[in-house]
């Protein structure tokens, strides 16, 4: 299975490569106007061959960290949050099709492996959603525009029920790195600018892949 996982990698990256290019770009009366800036990032102009050796590592790198069957399970939820960070990064868009179905199929690995964490990881897909729903409603009250949009909810939902209650903090702790590195790379790259909305879905994807992987990382 591990070899064909990894074998699995170029073929998923183009696959991913063509959903991202073929993705309807957002209808901007559709658009959440509760956001201050409303401009795209100008990145992704070109996704292949980068694509295919993302995915082909992501294969590769569940494959090390992990036996079988998580390693499966690993390749296949970092194959869809690479999807949902390109489509993030090219449109400021997270698509509830490929977000929310991550959230029983979380439970559904949690039930594979350890069925008698599925409540706490239940429990956790809720409590994560809640408190980023929470965040986003003090920061918009406090600056009268949104900061985080309703996939960053989502995906929150998704890291509850993919790595449980006491892994959440260390996927907000990662989340805030990366995404703070991504940001002064895409500024520095003259991609965006400070003001301009940057999207998060890639840091909180790369963080929640991470703790998965690696969840002694933020756990004892």
């Amino acid at each position: 299975m591990e070899l064909l996982i990894i074998a699995l990698g170029p073929l998923v990256g183009g696959l991913i490569g063509m959903a991202v290019d073929r993705y309807p770009p957002p209808d901007p009366e559709d658009q959440d106007d509760a956001y201050e800036p409303d401009t795209a990032p100008a990145v992704l102009r070109s996704l292949h061959p980068g694509v295919e050796i993302a995915a082909t590592l992501t294969g590769a790198a569940a494959v090390l960290a992990l036996p079988a069957p998580l390693s499966l399970f690993a390749a296949l939820l970092g194959w869809v949050l690479l999807t949902l960070a390109l489509i993030d990064l090219r449109h400021l868009e997270v698509p509830d099709a490929l977000s929310l179905p991550l959230i029983p199929a979380g439970l559904a690995a949690t039930w594979w492996v350890e069925p008698q964490a599925i409540l706490i990881h239940a429990a956790a897909a809720a409590a994560g959603a809640g408190a980023i729903w929470l965040l986003g409603e003090v920061f918009r009250r406090l600056r009268g525009y949104a900061g985080i949009g309703g996939g960053d909810v989502r995906l929150f939902a998704v890291a509850g029920a993919w790595v449980g209650l006491a892994a959440l903090p260390g996927v907000l702790f990662l989340s805030g790195i990366f995404g703070l590195l991504a940001a002064a790379f895409l500024v520095h790259r003259g991609w965006v600018a400070w003001g301009d909305r940057i999207p998060f879905v890639p840091a909180l994807s790369a963080a929640l892949w991470v703790v998965f992987l690696a969840p002694q990382l933020v756990q004892p």
